[in-house]
């Protein structure tokens, strides 16, 4: 198995704050093993005042056989989890 890294684009920093770790979640449920590199935007805590960025991308990284097992099925999970086209993945490429 190798470590794949997989780009997800979320609509915005909220939504990347809240439902990145149930993504992990839902994909670790369909059998990847999966988790969200840390990213240090999200450790704050108290910021109301600051301006949404826009779309944010966290790193997936997912251990798998292939890219295209990774590709297929982060897909999979990621189209049941969210509407169709909320949730943008990159093309997975070895760590």
């Amino acid at each position: 198995m190798e470590t794949y890294i997989v780009p997800v684009t979320f609509p915005d920093l909220d939504t990347a704050k809240r439902d990145a770790s149930s993504l992990v979640d839902a994909l670790r449920t369909a059998g990847l093993h999966a988790e969200m590199a840390d990213d240090p935007r999200l450790e704050s805590e108290n910021d109301a005042d600051r301006l949404d960025p826009g779309p944010t991308t966290r790193e997936l990284h997912v251990h798998a056989e292939s890219v295209e097992q990774v590709r297929e099925r982060v897909r999979v999970v990621v189209d049941g989890q969210f509407p169709p086209g909320m949730v943008l993945l990159g093309v997975p490429t070895p760590l």
